[in-house]
C-alpha cells in the first residue's frame, strides 16, 4: 500500500526499517505518533499476521485507530489499546487456565480499594485496635499507604507468598493477604491485578505465550518512557527470548507516571540490554510552528526550544470592538481558511475538527455560539473525559444496583445500595429482596427495571427510553439531572455496542471501567473549550478569544496575585501551545454587562510583552 503521509528523512528510515527491535528516541513534537502509526501500517503490508500496538491512555490507542480506518478490516489485524485492555482480553480468553471460571469484575475506583483497605483492617485483629486508637488523618493516611503498598508489591509482581518478606510490618503484609481474600471473594481484581494475572498466565502456560507470538508479526509500543515493572516484565514473559520484532518510541524527558512506579529506564536501559536494538534519534519539531513557539517563549521565556523545528506558521493579535465584532472576524477567518483548504504549513484539507477556539471561561462563548449557529459552521463543547459520574440520586441507585446484579458476590457495592436506600443489612440478601424492602415506589420500579435487564443488554435502550416516557418526578431540576444521566449512559452503551458484536452487561461495565466507552469520537466540528479542559489536546489551528484584562487573567487571579497569577499565565501558556501551526488572539474594547451597559476594557497585561 502507497502512503500519501507527508515524512522527513528520519521518519521514513524509521517506517521503513527492517524487522527487529527499534528504540525511537523522540523528542516532543516530533512525530512519535505519526511514525508508530506508518510503521504499523508498513509492517501489515508485509505480513498476514496482526499487529499490536500498546499505547498508555485510550485517547492515544483512539488516534492510532483513526489514523489506521483507510486500512481494510483493520479491526482484525491490529489491536490497538492500552496494556490494561490488552491484559483484559487476554484473561476473557484464557483466564480458566489460572482459576478464573469467568472473567472477574475490575475495581478501578481508589474509593472503592480504599473502603477494602477499611475492611481488611477489621479483618486483622492484631492492628484492628491499634487502628482505632489514631485520629481520622492518621487512619486515613494509613489506608493509602497500604494501598501504595500492595500496588508496589503487584507491580513489583511480588507473589502472596513472598509478602511477608518484603515488609518489616507484619501488619501490613496481613492486610495485603486480606485485600486480596477480599477481591477473591467478590469475583473481582483491581487494576494492577489485570498486569500481575496476565503475567501469570504467560509464564505459567507458554503455550499461551507462544499463541500470541504466532499471532503477532510485531508489537509497537508508544510513549514507552512511562513503562513500569510489570509491563516492562509482561513484554519479556510474552517474548520469551525469541520474538524480537519490538519498536518503542518515547521520550526519556517526558515520563510523567512515576507515581504509577514508571521509569523510562525500562525503554533507555532494560530494553537496550535485553534486546540490543537499532537506536534512532527524532528530534525535529513539528508540532508547533516557529512563530507559535516564539510567541509562547515570550509569555514564558524559555519554556520550548525552538531551534529544531520546522514549520513556520502564523501568529497575530486582533483588536475588536466588543464582543459581536470579535465573534465576527473569528467567523470570517475560519471560513476564509477552510475555503484556502490547503496550506503548506498544515498536512492534508483545512476542515474544521483541525480547529479550536479556547477561553479563559465558558461564558465568552456565547456570541461566537451565535454566530457560528447563523453560518452553519459545525462546532460543539470538549467535556473532560472519565468514568461516568451520575448526578441524580436515582441513577446513583441504578449504578449500584447494575453492579449487585452483575456481580451478587459484590458485597461492598451492595452494603452501599442498602445504605442508600435505608435499608438494613440481611444476610445473603439478593436484588429480589431489597425491592420487597423498597417502600419508595421509583426506586422500586429503578430497581426492578434493572432486575429485568436482558444479560447481553439487548433490552437496555428501550427499557431505560420507556421508564423516561413515564417518569414523574416533582422537582424539575432532578428530572432533568434523570434525563442527562440516562442519556449519558445510553451513549456509552452505543459506543460500546457498535465495538462488539457480542454485547453483554458484564463486558459493558468493565469497558467503561477501563474508559473506553466515553463518547470522544462522537464530537465533530469546530472545538470550543476553556483552557483547562484542553491540557494535552493540540489542533493544527488555534484562536484564544478574550483576551482582555480581568478576563484572562480572572478578575479573581488579578485581585489575588501572588500564585494565582502565576497559575493564569501558565494557563496562557497553555493555550498558545496548544496551536500546531496558526495561533490568533483576539479582545474586545469594550464589553456588554449583564445590566445593559458597556465597559471599556484593556488588553490582557499579558499581551503587552508583544508590544516591547
Amino acid at each position: 500500500m502507497t502512503t500519501t503521509i507527508e515524512l522527513s528523512e528520519k521518519q521514513e528510515k524509521i517506517v521503513y526499517a527492517e524487522n527487529g527491535p527499534i528504540y525511537v528516541k523522540a523528542s516532543a513534537g516530533s512525530g512519535k505518533t505519526r511514525v508508530l502509526t506508518e510503521r504499523v501500517r508498513h509492517l501489515l503490508t508485509k505480513t498476514n499476521k496482526k499487529v499490536l500496538a500498546l499505547t498508555f491512555t485510550n485517547k492515544a490507542g483512539e488516534e492510532i485507530k483513526e489514523r489506521l480506518s483507510d486500512m481494510p478490516e483493520i479491526e482484525k489485524r491490529v489491536f490497538v489499546g492500552t496494556f490494561h485492555s490488552f491484559c483484559q482480553t487476554m484473561l476473557e480468553n484464557h483466564g480458566n487456565l489460572i482459576g478464573l471460571a469467568k472473567m472477574p469484575h475490575i475495581f478501578e475506583d481508589e474509593t472503592d480499594r480504599l473502603e477494602l483497605i477499611g475492611q481488611a483492617i477489621k479483618q486483622t485483629p492484631s492492628y484492628a485496635v491499634k487502628y482505632k486508637t489514631q485520629n481520622e488523618k492518621e487512619q486515613k493516611n494509613f489506608r493509602y499507604r497500604v494501598l501504595n503498598f500492595i500496588s508496589e508489591m503487584k507491580r513489583k509482581l511480588i507473589t502472596d507468598d513472598e509478602i511477608a518478606t518484603h515488609t518489616s510490618d507484619e501488619n501490613i503484609a496481613l492486610l495485603y493477604c486480606n485485600y486480596q481474600d477480599i477481591l477473591r471473594a467478590q469475583n473481582a481484581i483491581d487494576f494492577d491485578d489485570l498486569l500481575k494475572r496476565s503475567y501469570d498466565l504467560l509464564v505459567n502456560y507458554p503455550k499461551i505465550a507462544a499463541l500470541y507470538r504466532r499471532s503477532f508479526f510485531a508489537i509497537c509500543i508508544d510513549e514507552a518512557q512511562d513503562l513500569n515493572n510489570a509491563q516492562y516484565q509482561l513484554l519479556l514473559a510474552l517474548a520469551n527470548g525469541e520474538f524480537t520484532n519490538i519498536m518503542m518510541v518515547g521520550d526519556p524527558n517526558q515520563s510523567i507516571y512515576h507515581f504509577n512506579g514508571s521509569s523510562p529506564d525500562y525503554m533507555d536501559k532494560q530494553f537496550f540490554s535485553d534486546f540490543k536494538p537499532e537506536i534512532v534519534e527524532l528530534n525535529e519539531n513539528y508540532r508547533s510552528s516557529k512563530a507559535v513557539l516564539a510567541a509562547a517563549e515570550k509569555i514564558i521565556p524559555d519554556a520550548e526550544y525552538i531551534a529544531e523545528t520546522v514549520k513556520e506558521g502564523i501568529f497575530e493579535i486582533n483588536q475588536l470592538n466588543d464582543e459581536e465584532a470579535e465573534a465576527r472576524w473569528v467567523v470570517d477567518k475560519i471560513k476564509e481558511l477552510i475555503a484556502l483548504k490547503t496550506h503548506g504549513d498544515i498536512e492534508g484539507e483545512i476542515i474544521c475538527e483541525k480547529i479550536a477556539v479556547l477561553a479563559r471561561n465558558k461564558y465568552i462563548f456565547n456570541s461566537l455560539e451565535i454566530q457560528l449557529k447563523e453560518v452553519n459552521l459545525p462546532f460543539y463543547y470538549k467535556m473532560t473525559p472519565g468514568v461516568i459520574q451520575f448526578e441524580s440520586d436515582l441513577m446513583k441507585i441504578f449504578d449500584l444496583a447494575l453492579k449487585v446484579r452483575l456481580n451478587p458476590q459484590d458485597s461492598l457495592h451492595k452494603q452501599r445500595l442498602l445504605n442508600r436506600l435505608k435499608i438494613e443489612t440481611t444476610e445473603n440478601m439478593n436484588l429480589e429482596d431489597v425491592v420487597s424492602q423498597v417502600s419508595d415506589e421509583l426506586n422500586k420500579n429503578f430497581i426492578t427495571l434493572v432486575i429485568e435487564l436482558s444479560d447481553d443488554g439487548s433490552n437496555l435502550k428501550q427499557v431505560l427510553e420507556k421508564f423516561k416516557d413515564n417518569l414523574s418526578v416533582e422537582d424539575e431540576n432532578e428530572k432533568y439531572m434523570i434525563f442527562n444521566d440516562i442519556n449519558d449512559l445510553l451513549k456509552h452503551w452505543h459506543n460500546y455496542a457498535k465495538k462488539t458484536d457480542s454485547k453483554s452487561l458484564h463486558q459493558f461495565k468493565n469497558a467503561m471501567a477501563l474508559g473506553q466507552t466515553h463518547p470522544l469520537s462522537q464530537h465533530a466540528g469546530i472545538t470550543l473549550s476553556t483552557v483547562h479542559t484542553m491540557k494535552g489536546q493540540e489542533f493544527d489551528i488555534v484562536f484564544v478569544i478574550g483576551m482582555d484584562d480581568e478576563t484572562f487573567p480572572d478578575y479573581r487571579a488579578v485581585r489575588s496575585g501572588g500564585i494565582e497569577m502565576t497559575q493564569e499565565k501558565n494557563n496562557l501558556y497553555v493555550a498558545f501551545t496548544r496551536a500546531k501551526r496558526f495561533l490568533y488572539v483576539s479582545w474586545p474594547q469594550k464589553r456588554m454587562m449583564p445590566w445593559g451597559n458597556y465597559k471599556t476594557r484593556r488588553i490582557s497585561r499579558f499581551m503587552k510583552v508583544f508590544n516591547d
